[in-house]
């Protein structure tokens, strides 16, 4: 027999009916429980995070995974074109500095 997929306002439903309602007072008990060991939760004790629902999601389809490695690499690129700024801007500071001593000693020897 093939298992029906519920929707996501279906499956909130069915979970109001079997604890009593949505004002069951243990109602917020009961869910942190669901997601810590419901099936559907990832790994029993872990409360799976939005980011690991989104990590499963990119893993599990190829071409969501390339896209996330191709976006990976070039947000990596962009940091280390951060970086090599960075070094650039600080040496052009040195120098311009360097610059600013020589002429310094040159107006000051020509005096």
């Amino acid at each position: 027999m093939e298992e029906k997929k519920m929707s996501m306002e279906e499956r909130i439903q069915a979970f109001y009916r079997q604890s009593g309602g949505p004002h069951n007072s243990q109602i917020p008990e009961l869910l942190e429980k669901h997601l810590l060991y419901g099936e559907d939760h990832g790994m029993d004790g872990y409360k799976e995070t939005f980011e690991d629902a989104v990590m499963d999601t990119l893993i599990g389809d190829p071409s969501l995974l390339l896209l996330y490695e191709r976006y990976q690499r070039w947000k990596l690129s962009r940091k280390q074109e951060g970086v090599n700024l960075t070094g650039l801007e600080e040496r052009i500071q040195r120098l311009e500095n360097e610059i600013r001593e020589l002429k310094e000693l040159l107006s000051q020897k020509s005096r």
